[in-house]
């Protein structure tokens, strides 16, 4: 890294943008590898733009973010070392007027006592980023909420765990300079299966923006809920039937309808297509808003 590179990626937009038009700082690309992650590219009905996501429990963020309805999603998302608009800004004008400008890493590092870091080889200063910073509520009024991920077994025995934990420490200083919630998500709070099978279901951007797909899914779901103690294949069928849902839009209706909640299916069990619904209960979806949202619901 150079100061010249550096200023070639800021003029490119890199760690920059709202919503479609953000522009993640570190991206998936053939030459990026890691030894110890899979990297990933995903999809997400809230844009056409992939997700650039570093490891699995990245993805595993992503899918729980997604699926509780977060507004906006921005990955690897800079704690710019400079002083520099504060991170609700780029949106409304008149709305960008209510925030203050968010103070450089740099400084909270200082304050705090903590080692910032250059670029290896250079007296550049590192450009720290977060791995989600998250939009919850009306976008007039929306507030933020900054994930930390970082697997539990990294956090408790790796032999870097003392720098991790400053690095976790100057990105929650942050977080509370700018009003945002900071979180770290460790992966206890969600099971494989229920990655699975978010990662199934997810729906794209072009399945919640075409008609033939949510015009009949509210109608849809209902028929579905009135026979859910049949098997979900046979409560789809019935729906289908009473909708004039065509066969080959049954599957990506149903699948959309139970992502948005509009079918109260339980994500967090096993989901058997011959078996009937299992509702959620205990509340299970709204329990993980809470605990890393701060919301009942997004």
């Amino acid at each position: 890294m150079t100061q010249g590179k550096l200023a070639r990626l800021l003029a490119a937009g890199y760690g920059s943008g709202r919503d479609e038009g953000y522009q993640a700082w570190i991206r998936v690309r053939r030459k990026l590898s890691s030894p110890v992650s899979n990297l990933h590219c995903m999809t997400s009905p809230v844009y056409a733009r992939a997700l650039n996501l570093l490891s699995g429990l990245e993805h595993a963020a992503a899918n729980v973010a997604l699926w509780l309805q977060c507004n906006e999603i921005r990955e690897q998302h800079p704690f710019w070392p400079w002083d520099h608009p504060h991170p609700g800004t780029g949106r409304h004008p008149d709305l960008d007027k209510s925030f203050q400008a968010a103070p450089g890493l740099l400084e909270i590092a200082k304050s705090a006592g903590i080692k910032h870091g250059v670029y290896p080889g250079t007296n550049v200063p590192f450009v720290a980023t977060i791995d989600f910073t998250l939009s919850i509520g009306p976008w007039e009024n929306s507030k933020f909420v900054h994930w930390s991920c970082k697997p539990w077994k990294v956090l408790s025995d790796s032999a870097s765990k003392d720098r991790i934990l400053e690095r976790i420490e100057m990105e929650r200083l942050y977080s509370e300079a700018i009003g945002a919630r900071h979180v770290v998500v460790d992966g206890r709070l969600f099971s494989a299966q229920l990655i699975g099978q978010l990662d199934w279901f997810r729906p794209l951007r072009s399945e919640m923006e075409n008609p033939a797909i949510v015009g009949p899914m509210q109608e849809f779901s209902e028929h579905f809920m009135s026979v859910a103690e049949d098997s979900l294949a046979a409560a789809k069928q019935f729906a289908a039937q009473r909708t004039g849902v065509p066969e080959h839009l049954v599957e990506v209706i149903f699948r959309t309808a139970a992502w948005l909640g509009h079918i109260d299916l339980d994500f967090s069990r096993p989901i058997v297509m011959s078996r009937p619904l299992k509702r959620d209960c205990t509340g299970f979806k709204c329990s993980l808003s809470v605990a890393l949202l701060g919301v009942e619901h997004a």
